[in-house]
């Protein structure tokens, strides 16, 4: 079968309106936007208008937008390249930035025992003590706050604690209660609960909560003024930013902006992570790495959330000609990642065969 059909049909599914997908959504009026007509007719094969919700669709090439585009609606809104968008797990790379800037400054070292900086959280061990660099990589052995069994949990020590909601702080000390589900280092597995932690050890190091430095160090240097994140807990997924705030980002990320990291720590983010026996990890600083033959091809990250917002994101860039295909899914909680990977390939086909088009963005 062939990934448009196959995408047509996942998404066609999970909106439950195949049978509207001849009424395609149009693209958002917006004196931000900016189109490959290519693109567009990709997500209008693809999205029925009449389902709620909507998706924003941004492709940058080395750094500049040649497409920023708003489809559907977010909270009932039209959305455009200032719309609010959930960023849920995509947060990862923003908190993972924060741990490389203190690496930098050489006030954290991701081979040092998490014991060393949070002296007082007394963690179970299994095995070895838990490094720093196992919470960047996910192979840390960690339980996962989102997981039912967790969340059982966290209900019931909540209750003991008398607490509403977990902190940064709170889901350290809950950390403290449960066992390993096993050694670190030995095997890679997801988990949001390695990266609250993570956020945890940045603002005891910094000396102030983790969404101040991080606004003061990333969003306040790269203009960032519609970008958000949670002032209670942090590093995994509570984020939000705008379609046009993301593009700066992005930006910087090509062009390895110096205001955030010397050209040695942007080479560090994208190093594969390393097992205690040495096998490479196909992931980095909050960003999941595609190699073929050694050789790094792409990078991605998928981010779902929960709640009405249903984000369904995802982000990959193409190194080969320095592209960046971002969408941002929301109340549209049944299309997978398979689904979004698929999509991606698909816009980057798009705004590559818009090059060949006479007046096309070169």
């Amino acid at each position: 079968m062939k990934t448009s059909t196959l995408i047509t049909i996942l998404l066609a599914l999970a909106s439950g309106a195949a049978h509207h997908a001849q009424s395609a959504a149009a693209p958002i009026a917006d004196d931000h936007a900016i189109e490959i007509p290519e693109v567009s007719r990709v997500i209008s094969r693809h999205f029925p208008q009449e389902t709620p919700g909507g998706i924003g669709v941004l492709i940058t090439r080395n750094g500049e937008v040649i497409h920023r585009q708003g489809y559907g609606t977010v909270k009932g809104q039209p959305l455009t390249p200032q719309s609010s968008l959930r960023l849920a797990s995509i947060s990862k790379q923003f908190a993972a930035m924060c741990a490389a800037m203190l690496i930098e400054e050489g006030k954290l070292d991701p081979q040092t025992k998490v014991s060393h900086y949070l002296p007082d959280l007394k963690l179970p061990v299994k095995g070895r003590e838990l490094l720093v660099q196992d919470l960047l990589w996910h192979i840390s052995g960690l339980p996962n706050f989102m997981n039912k069994k967790e969340k059982e949990s966290i209900a019931e020590f909540r209750k003991q604690r008398g607490l509403e909601l977990l902190n940064n702080q709170t889901h350290a000390e809950w950390l403290a209660t449960m066992s390993p589900l096993r050694e670190p280092g030995k095997l890679w597995e997801y988990t949001n609960s390695g990266y609250v932690l993570l956020a945890r050890l940045i603002e005891v190091l910094a000396g102030e909560p983790f969404h101040q430095f991080q606004k003061r160090r990333i969003f306040d240097v790269l203009g960032l003024a519609d970008t958000t994140d949670s002032e209670r807990f942090n590093g995994s997924g509570n984020m939000a930013t705008t379609l046009n705030d993301y593009a700066k980002w992005d930006r910087a990320l090509w062009e390895e902006d110096k205001r955030l990291l010397s050209p040695t720590g942007w080479r560090m983010l994208f190093t594969p992570g390393r097992f205690d026996d040495g096998t490479p990890v196909a992931y980095g600083f909050g960003w999941n790495l595609n190699l073929v033959d050694g050789r790094l091809e792409s990078v991605d990250h998928g981010g779902g959330g929960s709640g009405t917002t249903a984000a369904r994101n995802f982000i990959r860039r193409y190194l080969s000609d320095r592209t960046t295909v971002a969408t941002f899914a929301q109340e549209r909680p049944n299309v997978d990642i398979d689904a979004r990977k698929a999509l991606s390939d698909e816009l980057y086909k798009a705004q590559q065969a818009s090059r060949r088009i006479p007046n096309g963005p070169k």
